[in-house]
C-alpha cells in the first residue's frame, strides 16, 4: 500500500487496525464497528477480554501456587522471573484496558468526531503524514511481531527436541517456553510438552496482544492529538491581529472558535493522559525489573540460542519504554507549540481590546498538557533515563549478590 496516493479521505477504523496473528488468535479486544444509527463507533464484542480472563487466571493462579509452595512449604520452584516479571508487565496493559474500555470508546468518538470527512480538509490538518507514519509503525510491528514472537516461541521447542535425553528425564526449565507450574506435574512430564507448549503459546499470545493493544492505541490518540494541535498553532500563527482593527466583531468571532477549539484540544489531552495514567505509573516500573532480569539472564549464558530468545523482548522492552516516552515528549512540544505561535504574532499591532485579550490568552497557554501519573513522574526522555537508571541499578545489585 502506497501512503503517498490518497484517492479517498481517511476513516478511524483504518489507524486501529490490529495485527494479522491477534485475528488468527481470535484476540483482537478492541472489534471497532460504525453503529448504524449515529455512526458512532463501539467496541462489537467483550469474548477476546473474556478468552483473555481465563488464560489470566490460570497462569497467574499456578504460578502464585508455586511462589506459595516454594516460599511457605520449601518446594522447589519452576520460576522463570524474566518471564514471569514480563507477563505481569503485559497482563497490567491488559487489566488497564480492560478497566478502562468504555473511557477508551469514547475517547476514540471523540478523535472521531474532530477528524475532517473531507480530503481537502483531512489535507489542510495533514492527516496524510500522520497516517503515513502510523503505517510505517504499524508495518514494522507487523514484521517484528510475526518474525519475533514466532522465534520466542520456537526456540525452547527446538532445545527439547534436540537436546532432551530421553522419556523418562524431566523436562528442563529452559526447555520451557514460560515456566511456572501446572496440576499433576504436567509441565514436567515430557509426554505432555506439546500440550504445555500450547497452552504457553496461547498465554504469550494472549500478552503480546494486550502489549500490541495498548501500544496501538496510545500512539494513534498520541498521533491525533498532535495533528490537532500543530494545526491550532497554524491557525495561532496565521491570525493577523491588524484585523481586529478593521473588523473587530468579525476577528473576535473567529478568534472565539480557536478559544474554544484550544479548550476543546486541553480537554482531550487530560481525558488521554486520565486513560493512561495508572498503567504508566506501575507498568513502567515493572518494566524496568524485567529489563534487569533479562540483562542479568543475557550476562549469565553463553548459549546462543537462548541469547537469541531472550535479546528479543529485551530489545522490545527498551525500545517501547523508550517510544512511549519520546510520544509524550512529542506531545508537550505540541501544546508549547501554541504558545510560541502566540509569542511571535505582532499582538501590539492588534486593537485595545485584542492586547487585553492576549495577556491573558499568552497566560492561558502557558499551561503546557504532559503526560504523568498522579504527579510523580512525567512521560517525557528525562523519565526514559531514570527508568534505564532504574534498571541498571537493580541489574548491579544481582550481579553482586
Amino acid at each position: 500500500m502506497k501512503t503517498t496516493e490518497i484517492k479517498k479521505p481517511y476513516r478511524m477504523e483504518e489507524f486501529l487496525r490490529p495485527q494479522w496473528f491477534q485475528k488468527v488468535a481470535q484476540m483482537v479486544h478492541f472489534q471497532w464497528r460504525r453503529n448504524p444509527v449515529d455512526n458512532s463507533m463501539v467496541n462489537a464484542s467483550m469474548v477476546p477480554f473474556c478468552f483473555a480472563a481465563l488464560l489470566n487466571v490460570l497462569f497467574f493462579s499456578c504460578n502464585g501456587w508455586d511462589i506459595i509452595g516454594h516460599l511457605w512449604l520449601g518446594r522447589p520452584a519452576n520460576q522463570n522471573p524474566p518471564v514471569l516479571s514480563i507477563t505481569i508487565y503485559f497482563s497490567i496493559r491488559g487489566l488497564m484496558l480492560f478497566l478502562k474500555r468504555k473511557e477508551i470508546v469514547e475517547f476514540v468518538n471523540e478523535l472521531d468526531r474532530e477528524c475532517p470527512r473531507d480530503l481537502a480538509s483531512q489535507l489542510d490538518m495533514q492527516m496524510d503524514e500522520t497516517y503515513r507514519n502510523f503505517w510505517q509503525r504499524y508495518r514494522f510491528i507487523r514484521i517484528y511481531s510475526h518474525v519475533g514472537g514466532p522465534m520466542f516461541c520456537v526456540v525452547p521447542l527446538a532445545l527439547f527436541l534436540l537436546t532432551h535425553e530421553g522419556k523418562d528425564t524431566p523436562v528442563a526449565q529452559h526447555e520451557q517456553l514460560l515456566g511456572g507450574w501446572l496440576p499433576f506435574g504436567v509441565r514436567k512430564n515430557p509426554k505432555f510438552y506439546f500440550l504445555v507448549w500450547f497452552i504457553d503459546v496461547m498465554c504469550t499470545t494472549c500478552g503480546v496482544s494486550f502489549f500490541l493493544t495498548f501500544d496501538n492505541l496510545f500512539n494513534v490518540m498520541q498521533g491525533h492529538l498532535v495533528m490537532h494541535l500543530s494545526h491550532l498553532a497554524r491557525q495561532f500563527s496565521a491570525l493577523d491581529p491588524r484585523q481586529s482593527l478593521i473588523n473587530e466583531d468579525r476577528f473576535f468571532a473567529e478568534l472565539r472558535l480557536l478559544v474554544q477549539r484550544q479548550q476543546l484540544l486541553n480537554g482531550l489531552c487530560r481525558k488521554y493522559n486520565d486513560i493512561f495514567k495508572v498503567a504508566f505509573l506501575v507498568s513502567n516500573f515493572v518494566g524496568a525489573g524485567s529489563l534487569c532480569f533479562y540483562l542479568f539472564m543475557l550476562s549469565e549464558t553463553s548459549d546462543v540460542l537462548i541469547i537469541a530468545q531472550y535479546i528479543l523482548p529485551t530489545l522490545v522492552l527498551v525500545g517501547f519504554t523508550f517510544e512511549i516516552c519520546l510520544r509524550g515528549t512529542q506531545l508537550e512540544e505540541a501544546s508549547e507549540g501554541l504558545e510560541s505561535s502566540l509569542r511571535n504574532q505582532v499582538w501590539y499591532l492588534g486593537s485595545q481590546r485584542y492586547r487585553k485579550f492576549y495577556l491573558l490568552w499568552t497566560q492561558y497557554s502557558q499551561r503546557t498538557q504532559k503526560l504523568g501519573a498522579f504527579g510523580l513522574i512525567r512521560v517525557n526522555m528525562v523519565h526514559f533515563t531514570e527508568i534505564m537508571q532504574l534498571a541498571y541499578r537493580l541489574f548491579t545489585f544481582l550481579k553482586s549478590h
